[in-house]
């Protein structure tokens, strides 16, 4: 067991991807190329050779299937758009909130059912979704939240403190309750296993026809079309269509670089709790839980009774890399989230630890596009923590994108483009001065 690999990605690397192979010496030609083999680049090419199963896709991953963002979350299944509802109304205005909402929750349903059609067991279950403040602020923002579940007719359940209490056994931190809120429960979600559900829609994408490539890491696209997809290493890949879900790598290929900040996360995975820790936690629903702060934090129970564990402080490192060498301090802090999170007498110990980098977008939205003057190249990703539903629901979009006529829905993340934050020292600078206020914000 490497004790900072992604715990998800052990089912990757103890059973070998089917199918995968290697590019030879000339030049490879093919009707679509998709760049990146996660779980949205993994669903474009499968919900492709679903609508043109005649035309070759090929997938092209830089190192292995799966082992970008898609295997190092928590594996939580979970509806919305950005950090909260409220805020996305304040953004986009009460109806298209509702609409984008909405799609979430299909998506949502649609990872159950496209997991049943194509009989991938990864561990699903629809325990649902609390959203726990543990401070008076908290609560004002659940408060807040409640009303705009209420006003947009969204399911939402308000829990007291004795029905969160019901729910689960986390450390005391007195807080007023003024009649405010303790939690809320979202029904329409769950938690699943990523590894499998990575692999599960590697197996499907094979079984359609479809190409998969390790260890192609792209350079570059050309502007031409066909495109030619040039490779670090062999020789390059002709497509007339390219899909981009490259997530917060993008950056590397010099497209949309200002517009999706490679943003750092961290995670940990506990020892297998016994019995008697579980039986004290009382988490009977196993509901995957978030916090309601500005810098939150997120855990779920796995299938062998672990407590996966993830958020603290996201991190942009200089030049949009992949690791600024923080990596270890931030796990540190990590620990001792959990640690003030679950009451100090189950001594709760961490097995492992990872970082993963996801694509953030300045206004919190995804972004699925035709790049600006090459139709031929469509970008989608941008997820900002909700990567698993949108993620796989997106291949569908991408689908429609490049063989239909336009945006399948009049949804705000069909758009031209995201946000431009210019200049690396502003957008260094900005990140870390908009999480030391988050911090501040979240203290007082």
């Amino acid at each position: 067991m490497n004790a900072s690999a992604p715990f998800w990605a052990d089912v990757l690397d103890d059973a070998p991807p089917i199918g995968v192979v290697a590019l030879g010496a000339r030049p490879r030609r093919v009707h679509t190329a998709v760049i990146g083999a996660g779980l949205t680049g993994l669903s474009a090419a499968y919900h492709l050779l679903l609508h043109r199963p005649d035309r070759e896709v090929a997938i092209l991953e830089a190192t292995r299937v799966g082992a970008g963002a898609s295997t190092r979350s928590t594996g939580m299944l979970t509806p919305g758009v950005g950090q909260n509802l409220a805020g996305l109304v304040r953004r986009v205005g009460h109806d298209m909130a509702r609409g984008m909402y909405q799609a979430s929750l299909r998506a949502v349903d649609y990872v159950h059912e496209l997991t049943a059609a194509e009989g991938i067991d990864c561990e699903l279950t629809r325990s649902g979704q609390l959203i726990v403040s543990r401070a008076h602020r908290g609560r004002q923002r659940l408060a807040a939240q409640a009303r705009a579940y209420r006003d947009l007719d969204l399911p939402c359940e308000v829990l007291d403190d004795a029905a969160l209490a019901a729910k689960i056994r986390l450390a005391p931190a007195p807080a007023r309750a003024d009649g405010l809120p303790a939690a809320l429960r979202l029904p329409d979600a769950g938690t699943l296993h990523p590894g499998k559900l990575v692999r599960g829609l590697l197996e499907a994408v094979r079984r359609r026809g479809g190409t998969v490539y390790e260890d192609a890491r792209v350079t570059e696209v050309a502007r031409d079309r066909p495109s030619e997809i040039r490779l670090a290493e062999g020789a390059p890949v002709i497509a007339d269509e390219v899909v981009l879900a490259t997530a917060g790598y993008t950056a590397d290929l010099r497209i949309l670089r200002g517009r999706i900040l490679p943003v750092q996360l961290c995670a940990l995975a506990t020892e297998p709790l016994g019995a008697a820790t579980l039986a004290a936690l009382g988490w009977h629903g196993r509901e995957a839980i978030i916090d309601s702060r500005r810098l939150f934090n997120y855990f779920r129970l796995t299938s062998d009774d672990r407590i996966v564990f993830g958020g603290g402080a996201p991190r942009y490192a200089w030049g949009g890399g992949s690791g600024d060498g923080s990596g270890q301090r931030a796990l540190a802090k990590l620990r001792a989230e959990l640690a003030r999170t679950f009451p100090a007498e189950l001594a709760l110990t961490p097995a492992r630890g990872w970082s993963g980098v996801i694509g953030y977008v300045a206004d919190a939205m995804p972004v699925i596009q035709r790049l600006a003057g090459r139709p031929s190249i469509v970008h989608v990703g941008g997820w900002c923590g909700h990567g698993i539903a949108l993620g796989v629901a997106s291949g569908a979009w991408v689908a429609h994108l490049l063989t239909g006529d336009g945006p399948p829905e009049a949804l705000a993340w069909f758009r031209d483009r995201a946000p431009l934050v210019p200049t690396e020292l502003i957008r260094w600078l900005s990140f870390r001065t908009a999480v030391s206020m988050m911090a501040f914000l979240d203290r007082v």
